[in-house]
């Protein structure tokens, strides 16, 4: 029998939190973007991309620390 605290998750993974980091960083930079540059309601353009790279942020954040983002939590209802 395994104990939960031994198994060794796959993005605890060096490769997988490299990509996540990436990725992570990627959000909050297109997030950012939007802020700035969205061509539609101001109101709207600040709220998807906080929302945006709020979402990029943890995502960076789990990955330095090796721990599932909320992307990875979300996956299975998408």
């Amino acid at each position: 029998m395994t104990d939960k605290h031994n198994i060794k998750r796959y993005y605890t993974g060096r490769v997988y939190r490299v990509l996540c980091a990436a990725f992570g960083l990627f959000l909050v930079v297109v997030g950012i973007y939007v802020v700035f540059f969205g061509v539609v309601d101001p109101l709207i353009c600040i709220a998807m991309g906080l929302g945006i790279a709020l979402i990029g942020a943890n995502t960076l954040w789990a990955a330095i620390q090796a721990k599932a983002s909320w992307l990875f939590k979300l996956g299975p209802f998408i």
